[in-house]
């Protein structure tokens, strides 16, 4: 796709699917039905490269596994500030920030990112290696995919 033709608005799943629920990312993007006017990836990098790919969208979804919430629990968390970009101010911070840091760090350097949230699905602290999601994971694609469908909406 060209930039001038470019998506308004990019889902992207992040996760490894040889890594049981942590590939529930790739699960609810691979459930989404097509649209011409929305781009859909799996990526496996978050934090400054991701950013810097999501440059030129209007607005981004990044959905992923997450072990802060409650297992098969499904969050829609907004990662922009309300009240400005921020970024820390010590040396190391462009090597290990995360994604709503280097959005707002991009941001400050002029670039048009989009606004952004992250669709958290719960999952387990500890994941194996092996494919396949949970049953209570498995149970929660279907929620998330109508998240993903209401912000797709809006």
């Amino acid at each position: 796709m060209t930039a001038a033709s470019r998506a308004k608005a990019v889902v992207v799943a992040l996760g490894n699917p040889d890594r049981a629920d942590d590939g529930v990312g790739p699960a609810v993007v691979q459930a989404l039905r097509p649209r011409p006017e929305v781009e859909v990836w799996e990526a496996i990098r978050g934090g400054l490269p991701l950013a810097q790919a999501l440059v030129g969208f209007e607005r981004a979804l990044v959905v992923d596994a997450c072990p802060a919430l409650s297992v098969g629990e499904v969050a829609l968390i907004p990662l922009f500030p309300t009240d400005g970009p921020r970024t820390p101010d010590h040396g190391s911070w462009l090597h290990g920030m995360g994604l709503a840091q280097a959005l707002a760090a991009l941001g400050m350097a002029g670039l048009p990112v989009p606004k952004t949230w992250a669709l958290a699905i719960g999952v387990e602290g500890l994941l194996p290696f092996r494919r396949g999601l949970s049953p209570e994971v498995a149970r929660a694609v279907p929620a998330a995919v109508a998240e993903v469908n209401r912000w797709l909406a809006n």
